[in-house]
């Protein structure tokens, strides 16, 4: 899974926010804001990763079990899969 080059996350008011560009921005409704656990997951997903990557980076750099990080990163996929976040 990677996500779209379409979105972008930017830092404002110290909240971590999901911007769309181009003709995105026509197709997103709303705004996106992403947790501390989010936002390091969103920003792995610049590359192609599978589930089991992403959540065994996310255990790693929180010091959390990986079948937490693995039902959080499940969670967060399916989320912004919804939304139209990743590539197909």
């Amino acid at each position: 899974m990677k996500r779209k080059k379409d979105f972008i996350m930017q830092s404002v008011g110290g909240e971590n926010i999901i911007i769309p560009i181009g003709k995105q921005v026509m197709n997103l409704n709303g705004l996106i804001t992403l947790n501390v656990t989010a936002a390091y997951a969103w920003e792995l997903l610049a590359e192609d990763l599978m589930i089991d990557q992403l959540a065994d980076a996310v255990a790693a750099y929180f010091n959390i079990d990986i079948a937490t990080a693995h039902l959080d990163m499940q969670t967060f996929l399916e989320d912004i899969s919804k939304m139209g976040l990743l590539e197909e």
